[in-house]
């Protein structure tokens, strides 16, 4: 199973994709899902703004969880300055 964390429009564009989502916006919240999510999901796409306040922590999550996609995305809002292509992501991810 695959799921999106982030801001309600990036939670919203991969819903429309078929991914399950949760809308979080702070860091310690998301990285305590992500935790109890290990169990349930096998990749786990996050925003990037998030990320970045939880970085050290990931980086031990992933070490610790070899066989667990930790995927970091831009938001849909920070997206904005540029344009990104979230189905080449998932794709790329995942496969397809």
């Amino acid at each position: 199973m695959h799921i999106v964390i982030g801001d309600r429009y990036t939670v919203a564009l991969f819903k429309l994709m078929g991914f399950e989502g949760k809308t979080i916006v702070d860091p310690e919240e998301a990285l305590s899902f992500i935790k109890k999510g290990l169990d349930v999901y096998d990749a786990i796409f996050l925003t990037s703004n998030i990320a970045k306040a939880i970085s050290k922590e990931l980086d031990e999550i992933r070490m610790r969880n070899p066989r667990k996609l930790i995927v970091v995305v831009p938001s849909v809002g920070e997206g904005m300055d540029r344009e990104v292509n979230y189905l080449q992501i998932v794709r790329q991810v995942l496969g397809g």
